[in-house]
């Protein structure tokens, strides 16, 4: 066994984290819930660590790591994408005696970040010593499926039984036999059951103890403040808009501004998360193309469970939940569980990035409807009606860009015509849109040219003739100056 396992105690302890991106955040949020004394050491932040950081969670130091940031260190974490920078960090790691970890790089690591499950003071760890974390993710994800947040509430019994019954059975060996009593017995199922006071009420016939509580009486945990709903909390499913954080409805952000859990994507708006309340937990499941951060079953599992504490929760999504969005997947899980859930409407980039870029997806004369569809299934497993989607009057191609080639085959293929009208919106309706104009002819080699990248919205169609007309400084020859193309925006 090459490593030990243990729970560390990091109450108090001086943690720092070299790295502000992603992978930090995960770390950061980990350490600031253990009670570590957390310094970041990173020229920028991500949108979650910049609103912890405002909200005092962590100390930020805003440049590069420097030699000397760990003196007095008790644990230390690379999380930089330069390896030279997270293996100079494990250098002086180890010469000040801190513990360290770089991620993802197992021979500079004193120690492993196992995949963990909490249930309250509940910990379940999962290691594969660092060769396949996916499978470690996995065996979680089936606790999590089977070990419910009654295992929480049993141990919040458990410390208040255990002194009183210390005193009331002095003998240890008699001791034991009851604690395996009342762990094999039903009061986890009726804790399930959400049956509060009846589980108390066992917990007192198998022990000879009565807690407060278990004869209706406030419970000592409830006296000191903290009560749990009677049911479960409320999962909102908000749309986050196109981009612009000021595109969010009304109702969304005051969602938002009222959440205690905010789960939120890639693509939300460092600016939106700003407006959530300073307590408010945030949780990043963002994911990249062939990137997913945390799998759609996990979000599920994890709306969920944090509603099941009787919290509000706020799903923010890009766009509209119900667009290519996963909102009804999220949603349907909330439904089985039993867990209320609300959509809040989105706009979605389908119109807002599009009308941002002067290009309407109907217009009277040239086109009477229009068809979305997602590039993501124009691989192997193709199912889409190609012959249908080349007779529409405007096609919007979400998550287009990676699959342009195979988008711009089957469509010519299926009797578009190669001169028709396409546009490529990227980062549709913030300061850095970029429009890349072209014909089915030749967009792929002008997206190529001009280095076009997610996110951006593909748009086939006469309707993107209009844009010039629509917006003054649209770019009409990308051909002439391609080399200029990442300099040009709209408005």
């Amino acid at each position: 066994m090459r490593y030990y396992p243990v729970l560390l105690d990091l109450v108090g302890r001086p943690a720092v984290v070299i790295g502000g991106g992603a992978i930090a955040e995960g770390k950061v949020a980990a350490l600031v819930a253990a009670g570590a004394r957390v310094t970041v050491i990173a020229p920028g932040l991500t949108g979650g660590l910049a609103a912890r950081h405002r909200a005092g969670r962590f100390a930020h130091v805003a440049r590069a790591y420097q030699h000397g940031d760990l003196a007095g260190a008790f644990l230390a974490i690379g999380a930089t994408d330069d390896p030279e920078v997270n293996h100079a960090v494990h250098a002086e790691a180890v010469s000040v005696g801190a513990l360290v970890n770089v991620v993802d790089d197992v021979p500079y690591c004193q120690f492993i970040l196992p995949s963990i499950l909490r249930r309250g003071d509940f910990t379940v760890a999962v290691s594969s010593a660092g060769h396949a974390p996916a499978l470690a993710v996995r065996v979680r994800e089936r606790l999590e499926r089977e070990l419910g947040d009654e295992y929480g509430r049993f141990l919040e019994l458990a410390a208040e039984l255990r002194a009183p019954l210390a005193m009331a059975v002095p003998d240890f060996q008699r001791r034991k036999a009851i604690w395996y009593r009342l762990v094999d017995s039903d009061v986890l199922v009726l804790l399930r059951a959400g049956q509060e006071m009846r589980a108390r009420a066992r917990v007192a016939e198998i022990t000879g103890v009565e807690l407060a509580g278990a004869s209706g009486r406030e419970s000592s945990a409830e006296i000191a403040g903290r009560s749990r709903p009677d049911g479960p909390g409320t999962v909102y499913l908000v749309g986050a808009g196109p981009g612009d954080p000021r595109l969010i409805t009304a109702r969304g952000l005051g969602l938002l501004a009222q959440a205690d859990v905010v789960v939120y994507d890639r693509l939300v708006s460092a600016a939106l998360l700003e407006q959530a309340r300073s307590d408010a937990e945030l949780i990043y499941v963002g994911k990249a193309p062939g990137a997913h951060c945390v799998q759609q079953d996990g979000i599920n599992d994890l709306l969920v469970r944090e509603a099941r504490f009787g919290k509000m929760v706020v799903r923010l999504k890009g766009g509209d939940p119900f667009v290519f969005g996963r909102g009804a997947e999220e949603a349907l899980a909330c439904v089985e569980a039993g867990v209320p859930v609300e959509v809040v409407p989105g706009v979605s980039s389908v119109l807002g990035a599009t009308a941002s870029a002067g290009i309407p997806v109907t217009a009277r004369g040239l086109a009477g409807g229009f068809a979305v569809i997602t590039a993501h299934r124009a691989g192997p497993e193709d199912c889409h009606d190609w012959a249908a989607l080349a007779r529409m009057d405007t096609l919007v191609v979400l998550m287009g860009v990676e699959r342009l080639p195979q988008v711009v085959e089957r469509l010519l293929a299926n009797g578009r015509t190669p001169d028709t009208p396409v546009a490529i919106v990227e980062n549709g309706t913030l300061a850095t849109e970029r429009v890349i104009e072209a014909t089915l002819a030749n967009v792929v080699e002008r997206a190529q040219a001009a280095g076009a990248h997610p996110p951006a919205v593909v748009v086939v169609g006469e309707t993107v003739r209009l844009r010039g007309a629509l917006t003054p400084r649209a770019a009409t020859d990308l051909t002439a100056d391609l080399s200029a193309a990442d300099d040009r925006h709209v408005a």
